[in-house]
């Protein structure tokens, strides 16, 4: 055992230029989505290579972080995404709304839905028997367990369910509320029904025991969100009703059984997995709470928007692409959101961009077109979705998209963006994905495209986790940013296409000096952090190519245990009051290990 506990600071990072996390703005908490980006990562990296009134261009535009930032330090931004929910939040997060007129339609929401849908959660103080509301409702499996509520007089409680719970849960179901249902047990307002399926009729790749949109949700929060919904969509101004729609979309996921109980958070939740996954202890939360949180509290839309007003106070949206370039010159930020597949980079002329930042697809790893649907399908957007599932980079089974399908529309697209992109311009591109064979096709796609390779940087996470660390071979927790850069002249490289056996002593002799330089033992977490950029930095000076896919560092590694490393008990602080104990990679102690070979 390692005497004393190790840090990141104790071992003193051999190469350290990563920012600490300074958490989301206001503006993009808002609304839930999957992987999104630092917004003072991404700002470091706008400004360090661009200028006011540059044209930024992010192909993959997601949630519109890149977007966001790129207009707050005064640039002109181009996102596209081709699904439609990504635009729509991007849009909405940069549209600037009267936080006034959202309250007073919010307040027509209430007036008209509030007391209906809080209803369905009333139950009594199990100490004073005074009147409450649920915050939430806990299940195991189909069995209603506990009800957790804030009385006046007793405060916050959590107590098993009495009778009437059970009696309203039963009344709810079988559809006798004539406030919701007709005669014949329909809804009076519209939901959603669709399947969890591809426009072929297949099965979601992430689609675990739920069939359909509707079987996510308990028959209260159902017609519940129904209601909200309905009350919603008679707002006569579409700008707020749009707004008012993206709170009710940022709810939607945490008003589903997908949303477990946990002991650090007995009265809240999130959609914690990147699947439609079946969790057997499962929050049912009150729907206008939600709601109302949405809106109001702390991270809600009227605070999205003074926030927005605050880091962006003016800018201009044009639909046109071609209106963007006529007016570079304005003061004044404008962007575009283009909600296509990547073939509309063909609309964008021969070196008219000044810089690219992007996140694209991680091959296989997040299902982004599938995730979004739950959303897409509330807001009506799902005319779009044959497209956006059709034609979205990535790899998946069940569309018969392969590895080969992903990297050949992974190398047409940076072929646009090399097209695009002036000469001696910065193209930077996040990643996230622990396996080793796709972030070598994002680097070859982008050397073989013609751009050249300037520096690999791991940033990690504000701390890591204790599942990326206990085991020994870890996993990733934070993302590798590649910055390339268009040569003003064409390179002309004759690449050495190498073998799986000198790529392996390659790596081995990468990690054995990575560790000599932290001269203690170390999770594999820091091995597989430090690795990258040291590897493509060597291949790409030595004019190396690898054509296959590598195997795991795991899988390398792990063939020289007991030879060449060895490893050792550690402990290792996560938190200030945290630490956890390890298995820790060193290298071997014997006389005459076999040392590896560049």
């Amino acid at each position: 055992m390692i005497m004393g506990t190790l840090t990141y600071q104790s071992l003193g990072r051999p190469t350290d230029t990563s920012l600490p996390l300074m958490g989301h703005r206001p503006m993009y908490l808002m609304h839930k989505f999957f992987a999104r980006k630092q917004a003072n990562v991404i700002r470091k990296y706008i400004k360090l290579h661009s200028s006011e009134q540059d044209v930024v261009l992010d192909p993959f535009c997601g949630s519109g972080v890149m977007i966001g930032e790129s207009l707050r330090l005064k640039r002109h931004a181009i996102g596209i995404d081709i699904n439609p929910v990504s635009i729509f939040i991007s849009k909405n997060t940069l549209t600037f709304v009267s936080p006034d007129l959202i309250l007073d339609e919010f307040n027509r929401v209430r007036f008209e839905v509030a007391k209906e849908i809080e209803s369905l959660y009333r139950s009594t103080c199990r100490i004073c028997e005074l009147p409450i509301n649920a915050i939430c409702l806990t299940w195991n499996h189909s069995e209603l367990v506990d009800i957790r509520y804030n009385c006046p007089k007793d405060g916050k409680r959590i107590d098993l369910v009495n009778d009437y719970d059970l009696q309203l849960i039963d009344f709810i179901a079988n559809n006798k509320d004539s406030r919701f249902f007709k005669k014949n047990g329909e809804s009076k307002f519209w939901f959603p029904k669709l399947p969890l399926v591809y426009p072929d009729g297949t099965p979601f790749l992430k689609r675990e025991h739920y069939n359909n949109i509707p079987e996510l949700f308990t028959p209260r929060n159902l017609i519940s969100l129904a209601k909200l919904f309905s009350s919603i969509q008679k707002c006569s101004n579409p700008q707020l009703k749009e707004s008012l729609l993206f709170g009710f979309s940022s709810i939607v996921h945490l008003a589903s059984k997908m949303v477990p109980v946990r002991p650090s958070r007995p009265f809240s939740s999130a959609w914690v997995q990147q699947s439609y996954w079946s969790v057997p202890n499962f929050m049912e939360s009150n729907v206008w709470s939600l709601f109302d949180r949405a809106i109001t509290g702390k991270q809600g839309l009227l605070n999205a928007k003074i926030d927005l007003k605050q880091s962006i106070d003016k800018i201009q949206y044009k639909s046109d692409i071609n209106e963007l370039f006529q007016k570079q010159n304005s003061q004044i930020p404008i962007y575009t959101l283009i909600n296509s597949s990547l073939e509309k980079l063909k609309n964008i002329p021969d070196e008219s961009i000044d810089y690219v930042i992007t996140d694209p697809p991680y091959g296989h790893s997040i299902q982004y077109g599938e995730l979004l649907f739950l959303w897409g399908a509330w807001l009506n957007l799902v005319d779009e979705y044959t497209t956006a599932l059709s034609q979205e980079l990535i790899e998946n089974s069940r569309q018969n998209k392969t590895i080969a399908d992903y990297e050949n529309h992974l190398f047409i697209i940076f072929k646009e963006i090399f097209r695009v992109l002036k000469p001696s311009k910065w193209l930077t591109v996040t990643f996230h994905n622990p396996q080793l064979k796709y972030r070598t096709i994002l680097y070859r796609c982008a050397i073989l495209s013609g751009f050249s390779l300037e520096e690999i940087h791991y940033q990690p996470p504000a701390r890591p986790s204790a599942k990326s660390l206990l085991q020994p071979f870890g996993s990733l927790s934070g993302d590798y940013i590649f910055r390339f850069k268009k040569p003003k002249n064409a390179i002309n490289k004759d690449f050495q296409l190498i073998s799986e056996d000198q790529f392996e002593k390659i790596v081995v002799n990468l990690v054995y000096k990575i560790i000599k330089e932290y001269k203690t033992p170390i999770p594999f977490t820091l091995i597989q952090n430090s690795l990258d950029p040291k590897l493509y930095k060597k291949l790409y000076e030595h004019d190396m190519l690898l054509t296959f896919h590598p195997k795991k560092i795991e899988s390398i590694l792990s063939k020289h245990l007991g030879n060449l490393f060895v490893l050792s008990d550690i402990k290792w602080k996560i938190t200030a009051n945290k630490e956890v104990s390890m298995k820790g990679w060193f290298i071997t102690e014997n006389k005459h290990p076999k040392r590896p070979v560049s």
